[in-house]
């Protein structure tokens, strides 16, 4: 096996391991949506879209929905240099990707967007951390 499809194993089994004591996903798309939008932090989102993911290019709707979440704790905190690099970084994700085939790769820059959003989150939201 090619290092790239090892690599691309283990980042499938990463974003998609299932966390411990979480509810089961949902099985369809609007309710899986319906669950980020109601988890009560950005870390609780991004671990349901972990838990609810498909690996393809249906992550990206539900990437959306988590990044929308996690931005509302931290966008309006952000200086205008602070959100010229996370727009840069967010455009990475997808220059990461983007010359992969496959709905696959999709899903990895999906969960490169949501993480990103994530650490933003974390680190300029008011708060206990989660």
């Amino acid at each position: 096996m090619s290092i790239r499809l090892l690599s691309a194993i283990a980042l499938v089994a990463a974003v998609t391991a299932p966390v411990a004591a979480e509810e089961e996903c949902p099985s369809g798309f609007e309710e899986r949506i319906a669950l980020l939008e109601h988890a009560p932090t950005c870390a609780k989102s991004r671990a349901a879209f972990a838990r609810c993911s498909y690996v393809a290019s249906g992550d990206v709707g539900l990437s959306e929905v988590v990044i929308k979440k996690c931005e509302g704790d931290f966008l309006t905190k952000l200086s205008k240099s602070q959100r010229q690099a996370y727009d840069r970084q967010q455009q990475h994700c997808d220059r990461k990707y983007a010359n992969q085939p496959g709905t696959m790769y999709r899903a990895f820059a999906a969960f490169c967007r949501a993480d990103l959003a994530k650490d933003y989150s974390r680190r300029f939201a008011k708060g206990p951390k989660s």
